[in-house]
């Protein structure tokens, strides 16, 4: 079910319907609250600009970490492969 959860970003208030649990909601606001007020800090733009800004950033850490996370995936297929073929190899010879 969805609820209504109150949240403040840049001054404003929003009412945000989400499946999340509310505390999981406030979490997301106030992490784009966070990334909004640093990027803010660094630079003095309209709220438009910040906006776009803040979400060029989060997009780039966020295509990072699925990067990152492709490669782990990569090296963990590459060793269960191994495992794979060393049992396999193990078993013939017995």
């Amino acid at each position: 079910m969805k609820s209504g959860v109150q949240v403040k970003i840049l001054g404003r208030e929003y009412t945000l319907r989400s499946q999340q649990s509310p505390e999981q909601v406030q979490r997301v606001a106030d992490f784009v609250a966070a990334r909004l007020a640093e990027m803010a800090d660094v630079r003095a733009v309209d709220t438009r600009d910040l906006t776009v800004l803040s979400l060029l950033n989060l997009a780039g850490q966020y295509l990072q970490l699925l990067d990152e996370n492709d490669r782990q995936k990569q090296q963990l297929d590459d060793r269960l492969e191994h495992l794979i073929q060393q049992l396999e190899q193990h078993d013939s010879g017995c």
